[in-house]
């Protein structure tokens, strides 16, 4: 359902959104995180489609059974080949990665996480190895956003080499009156979109604070 994946604009998006285009127009990387449903990703995703037409966006998803070797395809396949050995944006343009749940992989025996290891390498080191003739493929003119959450619940702890790296902002928890703004112009859009009474349509709203509150008294008393 496409209003469940709107970005609706509040004072703190807003504020996210103007530090993300800043630090990557500076050729920053950017680390966004936050607890689960805070809109990390939303935000994110919101800023790619409206960055100019001399930047493109590459996204990635990170899941346990993430290896390097996914990320390294992921590289290989969708950044643009200026020469066998240069990978990235064409002078003058901009190309940003966003890989949401980075620190999603599973710990390989020795507690590392390899696609982390791989990403680390592009950032620390410019480019990474070709698997098959050794030789190494550098990345230019290229940025990395990335989306976590605390460590838990199957998210590791992120190591300190690929965290200085980046930016970190923090999202908190979202205010009241921004999930009341968010989630009433959600359900909105919904019902004015079906085939519902006019009696059904006013109660957004009311329903909207009724369930923000019931949220607050289970995350309260629970």
């Amino acid at each position: 359902v496409p209003y469940f994946n709107i970005l609706v604009p509040t004072g703190e998006n807003t504020g996210y959104d103007f530090l993300l285009k800043v630090l990557v127009a500076n050729d920053s990387h950017v680390m966004v995180v936050g607890e689960t449903g805070t809109g990390k990703s939303v935000s994110v995703q919101g800023f790619l489609k409206r960055m100019p037409d001399t930047a493109a966006a590459i996204q990635a998803a990170f899941s346990a059974q993430t290896s390097a070797k996914n990320m390294q395809d992921l590289l290989e396949s969708k950044l643009e080949k200026l020469r066998k050995n240069l990978l990235g944006a064409a002078p003058g343009r901009q190309t940003v990665i966003f890989v949401d749940d980075i620190n999603m992989p599973a710990l390989e025996q020795y507690g590392a996480q390899p696609p982390i290891e791989l990403v680390r390498q592009v950032l620390a080191q410019g480019g990474f190895y070709d698997l098959k003739k050794l030789f190494f493929k550098k990345v230019q003119n290229t940025s990395f956003i990335a989306a976590c959450g605390p460590p838990g619940g199957g998210r590791n702890a992120i190591t300190p080499r690929l965290l200085r790296h980046f930016t970190l902002i923090w999202v908190p928890l979202l205010a009241k009156a921004s999930m009341q703004k968010i989630f009433v112009a959600i359900l909105d859009g919904f019902l004015g979109t079906g085939s519902f009474s006019p009696d059904v349509k006013d109660l957004g709203e009311a329903d909207i604070k009724a369930t923000i509150e019931i949220y607050g008294k289970m995350c309260k008393e629970m």
